[in-house]
């Protein structure tokens, strides 16, 4: 078989190593050659790569696919990145999800008994990415204003920041598009209601909506803002 570099050969092997619940050592891991091996003593399993000539393709040169070993509850593979890659859906959809259960889940599925130590890391790897994903996203709400006012013409956008902080802080949104003005103005009954849900995970608020019904009783959306809770 051939790779595109080391990167992709790599990443294959640990691929391989925790689909078959094995740990694979590394004895040599260099620019232009890997080779691994089936870290259980006695075990002859053993692949090798190398760059192509002429090339950054990694091609296997030797390759013994033969297992003495049985799998392995302790595989080093399972690591705390690699357990938060595979849950991060889950975590971000349940962030209340306890140690126990995702330690239970591990070995469900991936066959490792892992500590709840390394459990816990993977957590905070998943927390840290949504707290680092919302900060980049709220970083560009003023480019999200300018862009609403240049699409839709007369839409009202009015952001605020938090005025106890120096740096700037989002605190909250509104947002009213002028098509959904026109529209509310032109065919939609003449009430108004607001409801709204909270945010769950890395940001705090509520979610408020002004909403009309149109001339077939349908939900008709007016207005939208982000604020911190509902008041007066």
């Amino acid at each position: 078989m051939t790779f595109s570099g080391r990167v992709q050969f790599k990443q294959a092997l640990i691929k391989y190593g925790l689909a078959t619940q094995r740990h694979l050592s590394f004895p040599k891991d260099e620019k232009d050659r890997i080779r691994a091996k089936c870290s259980w003593k006695g075990c002859p399993r053993f692949i090798f790569a190398s760059n192509k000539t002429n090339s950054d393709r990694f091609q296997v040169k030797t390759f013994n696919n033969e297992h003495i070993c049985p799998k392995r509850k302790d595989n080093r593979l399972v690591t705390g990145v690699r357990i938060a890659d595979k849950y991060e859906h889950i975590i971000k959809a349940n962030p209340s999800w306890k140690l126990q259960n995702i330690k239970e889940t591990v070995l469900l599925d991936m066959g490792v008994d892992v500590s709840l130590s390394k459990v816990k890391r993977a957590k905070a790897i998943v927390i840290r990415r949504i707290f680092e994903s919302c900060r980049g996203e709220y970083a560009k709400i003023f480019e999200y204003q300018v862009e609403i006012l240049r699409s839709n013409p007369g839409s009202t956008v009015a952001v605020y920041l938090d005025p106890e902080y120096i740096d700037p802080v989002f605190q909250r949104i509104y947002v009213c598009f002028d098509a959904c003005k026109k529209g509310f103005q032109a065919g939609c009954r003449k009430i108004i209601g607001v409801d709204g849900c909270f945010f769950k995970g890395a940001c705090n608020g509520e979610l408020l909506c002004a909403l009309g019904r149109d001339a077939n009783n349908q939900i008709y959306p007016i207005a939208w803002a982000v604020v911190e809770k509902e008041t007066e």
